[in-house]
């Protein structure tokens, strides 16, 4: 298992070409079969992998902020949703809502100080335990290199499948 967030980004240069070859050959099994051989890697990584002590992705990503996000932002900031708005997110190019700040304003040590009430995009990240995860692994290999747990799902599940690069 790795967690070196410096050699996961290293291996994440020197294996690009074989992750997109591994997110094509992905593609074409049986997308059932992928959803359980993952939510199950998932699930022991992330049992393995306290994200309260990485933070990773609170300093590489925007998460978007949806309407349902408020109420708690609103109980957690003491804020109206405009002043939120206003004070912390931005329009992204697709016009959607996100936190505008890089790393994220409310990382402090590599924790969260909105934890209970952060975005439910955040709660969901990385996003592994969705299913259908073929129709998403574009963003599985850019989080590779982001976040340990799908650095070391993706790894494991090239093993899993037997995968070589000359398979492709």
């Amino acid at each position: 298992m790795e967690t070196n967030l410096e050699k996961i980004k290293s291996l994440a240069k020197t294996k690009e070409n074989e992750n997109w070859n591994f997110r094509s050959y992905l593609k074409m099994q049986d997308s059932d079969k992928i959803d359980r051989i993952v939510n199950s890697l998932n699930e022991k990584y992330s049992s393995l992998i306290d994200c309260t002590e990485c933070g990773n992705c609170c300093t590489d990503l925007q998460p978007q902020i949806r309407k349902k996000d408020f109420p708690g932002l609103k109980k957690e900031l003491k804020l109206s949703e405009s002043e939120i708005k206003s004070k912390y997110l931005e329009l992204d190019e697709d016009n959607d809502l996100r936190f505008k700040d890089l790393p994220c304003t409310f990382l402090e040590n590599k924790k969260c100080t909105i934890y209970e009430n952060r975005p439910q995009d955040c709660k969901s990240y990385p996003y592994l335990h969705k299913k259908e995860i073929t129709t998403r692994l574009f963003n599985v290999v850019y989080n590779y290199s982001i976040c340990p747990i799908v650095f070391n799902v993706y790894e494991e599940l090239k093993i899993k499948l037997n995968y070589r690069k000359s398979q492709i």
